[in-house]
Formats: structure tokens, sequence, C-alpha cells
């Protein structure tokens, strides 16, 4: 679910606050567009589910990563992405990763 070797890797590279402060800010804008996915599934698009799935690769969010690959190749034929289960995805995500960033709770 989570690739421990890329959230450490990206700790090591930019330092443990930065990171937790980075960490943060992906984390709310990832919140604030699968909430707005969430709220008008008719709406959403490749382009939002790549946005997701870039986002969540950088964190080391692997599971929702590939959930939101699922979803983006979805959007391109045409069919329905599963949006509940990639908000479940991320849920779980955070939880995984929150004892190792301070403050992530509060940003999501």
């Amino acid at each position: 679910m989570i690739d421990r070797t890329r959230l450490d890797g990206l700790r090591e590279d930019i330092g443990a606050e930065d990171f937790a402060d980075l960490a943060c800010v992906f984390v709310a804008e990832m919140t604030e567009h699968l909430d707005r996915l969430t709220g008008d599934p008719a709406r959403a698009t490749a382009a939002d589910f790549h946005f997701l799935r870039g986002s969540a690769a950088n964190l080391g969010l692997s599971a929702m990563a590939e959930a939101c690959g699922r979803a983006e190749a979805a959007c391109r034929i045409g069919a329905s992405p599963d949006i509940a289960a990639i908000a479940e995805i991320f849920a779980l995500s955070l939880a995984a990763i929150a004892p190792d960033i301070p403050g992530l709770a509060s940003a999501a």
C-alpha cells in the first residue's frame, strides 16, 4: 500500500521538517480534489486522476497511485471510475503514513 522507500527517500532528500510541510500540502490538495470528485462524480476526467496519481506516487502512496491509474484509464474509454474505492484507499493510506508525518491529520 505504501512505498516506504519512496517516502523515506523524499524525507532524506528534503529534510524531515520540509518533508512534513510538503506532505501536508500534497495531502490537502489531494483531499480537496477528491472531495470535489466525490461531490460531482459525473465531471471526473482522466486529468483529475492523472493529478491524483502523480501526487500519490510522489508521496509513496502506491495503492492510491495504482487505483488512480485504473480510474484514469476508465475515463479515457468512457467508463465510470470507482471514486469511492479511491477515497477508501486514500483514507487507508493516510492512516498508514500519519504516524510518520507530524501534522498530517490536520491536512486531510
